[in-house]
């Protein structure tokens, strides 16, 4: 049996583990704390914009992650559903200790794995490979494959004012043995830094200072095994205030003194997630900024204050929260900070997560160069399915993950790197719904989708594309419609059209005809029979019934049936783009090329291509550095070796 170590026991470390002991590696993983697996250091959520792909892709590959937040979540929200379902994101706060609870037991049931507290010092290698590790405690532990998933705990250090102390997260115990052995086989390491903003007692926060933020009432799970009726729960609300001129006075006069200016952190900082100080600096113009008052979880009184991160002395930090309406008698319970740690630059990996030099050895999460617990899990089951020999590859154009993994090994960070939808060109094909659409086939054909599951997942399929069929043959009359679309605003029909016709117009919507009685009843009875829009083989027949996650649930088939024919023209548009981006992406190059002997190329053409060995010519292509003529250059030296 093939042995795994993983260092770290993060969302990385968490999804890896699971990933390579499910694929039948006995797994081994270290944590500096027991308690502290699965921790959310900053926000207690999961999800968000971009980062909600992630979480579905994760799941649909047969990940964790989806079925921990389902399991533990206070308050889920769909984001961005005023724009279009490519940027639809869905979001939950978690109550953080639950969440911690639910991963570590089913990290603890999981036959294949083990957990042990220690700390791994040294990476232990022999002939260009992974033998072992060295543990703090003087042990070695020898396998055929280390992933280090060390997050935000490498050599870290949390500032705020002129206080450091040496730790990680939250005050836990920091790693501080294993950079060095990462220096000694070669590593590049980068110093980052992220933060998180004070958290504060309940009862001093004057709530009606602030505008409530409910979650939705229609709850969507982020996992595609997770049943919408069983998840229904009473939400806890959020809070809005915002920041104030005297707000950002304070801050001016004693940017000084907090910890990123006063010269202390020499280490990046993540562009996308600023502290209050930055934003002042940055965005001088404004005269406020939005906080959102979120709680730690149901338990507890902590209450969490998205979006004012900072590193400024503890005195100030009273000031400045102090300022914001709502928070005038806050009690600070934990104080605001930075914190500062050791990665690695990613250039050195595959697009396995494996290190080119080193046989064996993955990185997954913030040890990559990362952000974010999302970011960190899709690195994390692509590692530990990759450590336990499962072949899976996931591009720019099959997924989120895909994108992720690229842009880190392929061009490299200089700071925190954030997954934004932005970064995905062909986003709307690699939409948050389709997720399992897109991967499943992929976890299935690697081992972690069971049979069961994926056979669910083939009738869904099947469902869909019936569904579509059924909608483009069905003919509508005037009598049937036109009293819908004037109460939608659309122009009335004067004579039959098809009902895919009329869900193309961007006012409506499949369910202003399902819920109408205007259709026919179409009860499905089997993957061959026409489909009643919304209905499903395990759906109650009757189109108009009601009840818990019932709306929901005929989402999972309408959704996409609907989403496939409103945006049909734009997603073959996308499809042709994406293939021909795939036939780029399968002109492989021969690993043994020297780049050093192709005379056409410019110096830094050869001396990137050198460095990072990419494995395709679309992936020599996005290489920093590399001009559309050295490819050209590359594409006919390539040729005339006959590769």
């Amino acid at each position: 049996m093939k042995k795994t170590v993983v260092i770290g026991g993060g969302h990385a470390g968490c999804e890896a583990a699971l990933a390579a002991a499910r694929l039948g590696s006995q797994v081994t993983l270290f944590a500096l704390n027991l308690d502290s697996i699965a921790n959310l250091p900053c926000n207690p959520c999961i999800g968000g914009s971009a980062k909600g792909h992630l979480v579905r892709e994760v799941d649909a590959l047969g990940g964790q992650m989806a079925k921990a937040i389902d399991a533990t979540f206070i308050q889920s929200k769909m984001l961005n559903t005023a724009k279009g379902p490519a940027v639809y994101s869905l979001r939950a706060q978690a109550d953080k200790k639950n969440y911690m609870a639910y991963m570590k037991r089913v990290l603890e049931n999981e036959p294949n794995l083990s957990l042990r507290e220690d700390e791994v010092t040294e990476i232990i290698t022999g002939d260009d490979a992974v033998t072992g590790v060295r543990t703090g405690s003087g042990g070695i532990f020898h396998c055929d494959a280390v992933i280090v998933c060390t997050g935000t705990y490498l050599n870290a250090r949390c500032l705020y004012g002129e206080t450091v102390t040496h730790t990680g997260p939250g005050g836990l115990k920091n790693a501080t043995g294993l950079s060095d052995s990462l220096k000694n086989l070669g590593f590049v390491l980068q110093r980052f830094k992220t933060g998180t903003p004070a958290r504060i007692h309940r009862r001093s926060i004057d709530f009606s200072k602030m505008s409530v933020q409910h979650g939705d009432e229609k709850i969507v799970p982020f996992s595609f095994e997770t049943n919408p009726a069983e998840i229904i729960r009473e939400q806890v609300p959020c809070h809005l205030t915002h920041t104030t001129p005297a707000t950002h006075e304070i801050i001016r006069a004693s940017l000084h003194r907090s910890a990123m200016y006063s010269g202390l952190i020499q280490a990046t900082g993540t562009r996308y997630c600023p502290s209050i100080e930055d934003k002042i600096v940055r965005f001088a113009d404004k005269e406020r900024h939005p906080v959102f008052i979120e709680p730690e979880g149901a338990g507890t009184l902590e209450m969490y204050v998205q979006g004012m991160s900072s590193a400024l002395p503890a005195e100030v930090q009273e000031a400045v929260y102090r300022s914001v309406p709502g928070l005038e008698n806050c009690e600070i319970m934990r104080h605001a900070y930075a914190i500062e740690y050791d990665c690695i630059d990613a250039t050195q990996l595959t697009l396995q997560l494996e290190a080119k030099h080193l046989r064996g050895l993955f990185f997954a999460g913030q040890i990559c160069g990362s952000s974010g617990y999302e970011e960190a899990a899709a690195q994390g089951i692509i590692a530990g399915l990759a450590a336990a020999g499962a072949e899976i590859s996931i591009g720019r154009a099959d997924g989120y993950i895909g994108v992720l993994i690229d842009d880190l090994v392929t061009k490299g960070t200089r700071e925190p790197y954030r997954m934004m939808t932005s970064r995905a060109e062909y986003r709307l094909l690699l939409r948050q719904d389709n997720a399992d659409l897109r991967l499943t086939p992929l976890g299935f054909a690697a081992g972690l989708i069971p049979r069961a599951r994926y056979e669910k997942f083939l009738q869904k399929s099947a469902d869909i594309d019936a569904q579509v069929a059924f909608l483009k043959k069905l003919t509508v009359t005037p009598n049937d419609v036109n009293e819908i679309l004037a109460a939608k605003g659309s122009s009335p029909i004067k004579s039959g059209v098809k009902l895919a016709e009329l869900i193309k117009r961007p006012e409506l919507r499949l369910e202003d005809f399902q819920f109408s009685g205007a259709l026919p009843p179409n009860p499905h009875k089997g993957s061959n029979a026409p489909l009643d829009p919304g209905c499903t083989g395990e759906q109650p027949a009757d189109r108009r019934a009601t009840g818990p996650g019932y709306e929901t649930a005929l989402c999972a088939v309408s959704e996409q049936a609907e989403i496939q024919i409103k945006y049909e023209g734009y997603i073959k548009i996308q499809q042709a783009e994406a293939e021909a981006f795939r036939k780029i992406e399968e002109k492989l190059l021969p690993p043994d090329i020297d780049y050093e002997k192709i005379s056409g190329l410019r110096i830094e053409a050869r001396q990137k291509l050198a460095a990072l060995r990419p494995v395709n010519f679309g992936q020599a292509s996005r290489v920093t550095g590399v001009s559309p003529a050295d490819l050209s250059v590359l594409a006919v030296y390539v040729k005339s070796m006959g590769a």
